[in-house]
């Protein structure tokens, strides 16, 4: 039951991590359609920035999904994998 917990626990924590990709990838289109209007502002270094950290957090735990599918233990907590850091608590 180890397995499936996990398993589910990870999907639960790649569709936020995607839910975050998708909503700061929103972000900058609707900063770019903005400027296509005439507005000064562009999509900004930071906002690139962290949609690159939101994408490539849902990557982490879309190949930690992958691995609990195809029948590998769980290791660490999904956050430990996702992250590359543990957590005390």
């Amino acid at each position: 039951m180890e397995h499936k917990e996990a398993l589910l626990e990870s999907l639960a924590e790649l569709r936020t991590a995607h839910d975050k990709a998708s909503r700061a990838m929103a972000e900058i289109t609707a900063t770019g359609a903005r400027a296509l209007k005439g507005s000064d502002s562009l999509p900004s270094l930071h906002q690139l920035r962290s949609y690159a950290l939101a994408l490539a957090q849902a990557q982490r735990h879309l190949a930690y999904c992958q691995d609990l599918l195809q029948g590998r233990p769980p290791v660490g907590t999904d956050a430990e994998q996702a992250t590359g850091r543990s957590y005390v608590h």
